[in-house]
């Protein structure tokens, strides 16, 4: 593997790919949403006629925005990131800094993820629905766990880069 930058990948191309494809189809899905509650707002205030059920888009929407984004951001290195201690912690404090980070991440995403997938498969066995347009809910709870556990991969490959480059970061 090449030296690692903010922004550039540490797994394969074609998988990235795959993850940016998602990002810019939740950018996509913004833009939509977006447009849904400018219209809605104006049909509400301007022509006394809500758009029913324009709520419950925006929620589900926004869920998938973030989860169709998130991996993505990750894969790249683009979240935000504090550094207040790095220089205090040197090298090595960084290196298990970061690695217990990921560890963490790790450990929470995957709680997160199992619960989801129980969700999923309980709202899919009782056919649960929004209120007013009767949306299925289990494929927003299998996005999700799709979601966090794409990122909980990218935090597994990761910790096997930073073990790889001995902790030397390249940012």
């Amino acid at each position: 593997m090449s030296e690692q930058t903010i922004g550039q990948p540490l797994i394969a191309s074609r998988w990235v790919r795959v993850l940016d494809a998602a990002a810019y189809l939740s950018g996509i899905l913004l833009l939509g949403i977006m447009l849904l509650v400018a219209t809605a707002v104006f049909f509400r205030y301007f022509l006394h006629q809500p758009i029913l059920g324009s709520q419950e888009i925006v929620q589900l929407g926004m869920v998938l925005v973030v989860m169709l984004a998130m991996p993505s951001t990750a894969a790249h290195d683009q979240h935000i990131r504090v550094d207040l201690l790095d220089k205090a912690l040197g090298e090595t404090g960084r290196f298990f800094a970061d690695l217990l980070g990921r560890v963490l991440g790790i450990f929470v995403l995957s709680l997160l993820v199992w619960r989801c997938v129980l969700k999923a498969l309980d709202t899919y066995e009782y056919a649960d629905t929004t209120n007013m347009l009767a949306l299925p809910l289990w494929p927003i709870y299998a996005v999700i766990a799709v979601g966090m556990g794409l990122y909980a991969l990218i935090l597994l490959v990761e910790i096997i880069y930073q073990f790889k480059t001995r902790g030397m970061r390249h940012d």
